[in-house]
């Protein structure tokens, strides 16, 4: 498949409070339907930087992951075995979901580094 475009628009992220905040999402993921959320209306507060979204991990055939965020709780994405297409190299591939998904508590962490 061709890779998706990274074109990004305004869309509702609802946080665990019930909250709804505008994020920019890439259209070519959200029109796939399985992550939640809806297009945001101009009237919708931008998400302040202290929430951080939560985040569901695909697999690829090939045992590759992905992260995607989750735009809200009862997202189709959260369940084990969904499918997304995203870009992987210089393709779309379809990624099934593992099932659950990232809370928007978890502190992010550098891949770049180890713990003993």
């Amino acid at each position: 498949m061709a890779l998706l475009s990274t074109n990004r628009i305004a869309w509702t992220y609802t946080d665990d409070q019930g909250n709804q905040w505008r994020v920019a999402a890439q259209k070519a993921l959200t029109d796939q339907g399985v992550l939640g959320g809806a297009a945001a209306a101009g009237t919708v507060p931008q998400k302040p930087s202290d929430i951080r979204m939560r985040r569901a991990t695909v697999s690829n055939s090939s045992g590759h992951s992905r992260v995607v965020h989750v735009y809200e709780p009862t997202a189709d994405i959260a369940t084990a075995g969904t499918s997304i297409n995203v870009n992987y190299l210089t393709n779309s591939e379809a990624f099934t979901s593992n099932g659950g998904f990232i809370p928007e508590s978890t502190p992010r962490r550098s891949a770049t580094k180890q713990s003993t």
